[in-house]
């Protein structure tokens, strides 16, 4: 089975998946997988507003269930927490619309949020409304990136589907690598 053939059969369900664990890279190439016609748009986009708000009400509801109990388990965690609770107590609404921009905070944010008085409804309102503006603007940079290598695409038609696996492969670890950095800049300010 080709990239292609397996992104046509199987690529909502793994942009699903992919949206919970990692969400910028998946969702950038899903647009991509949009204009290559392998992706149906409406669909692509409801299956990555989906995994991105299950990971986020995991994360809410950890938090409200039991942040404590995992506080203390992770101490590492904890700077982390204390650096975004006294910005997410004033302006919850704000930051609701804005964690999934910035790498690093798409779990504390949430799990931070799950520890204070904001009713869970709100979130969920606010959470599905966020995700579904963040993830239509990356679908959209996704599919202008696909316009824009169109023409590399075409010329080594025979390759596309090697040249797509490549190019998502390193698009996922860009943006890995992105979160993994960001987390530890996070963590490394808290502590100070």
């Amino acid at each position: 089975m080709s990239f292609s053939g397996f992104i046509h059969d199987y690529g909502l369900f793994a942009l699903v998946i992919g949206t919970i664990f990692e969400g910028e890279g998946v969702v950038l190439l899903a647009g991509l997988a949009v204009r290559q016609g392998l992706l149906p748009p409406v669909a692509a986009l409801c299956a990555a507003l989906m995994g991105t708000v299950i990971s986020d009400q995991f994360c809410f509801y950890t938090g409200r269930l039991m942040g404590s109990r995992v506080l203390q388990r992770f101490p590492g965690m904890r700077a982390r927490f204390d650096s975004v609770r006294a910005r997410v107590e004033n302006h919850q609404t704000a930051i609701i619309f804005s964690f999934q921009y910035f790498p690093g905070l798409s779990m504390i944010v949430p799990f931070t949020l799950g520890m204070t008085r904001l009713l869970a409804l709100r979130f969920l309102v606010l959470d599905v409304l966020s995700a579904g503006l963040w993830s239509g603007t990356l679908m959209v940079g996704g599919y202008l990136f696909g316009v824009s290598i169109q023409p590399l695409l075409e010329k080594f038609h025979a390759y596309s589907g090697w040249l797509l696996g490549c190019l998502a492969c390193l698009i996922l670890l860009l943006f890995h690598w992105r979160a993994v950095r960001a987390s530890k800049r996070v963590e490394t300010e808290g502590a100070q």
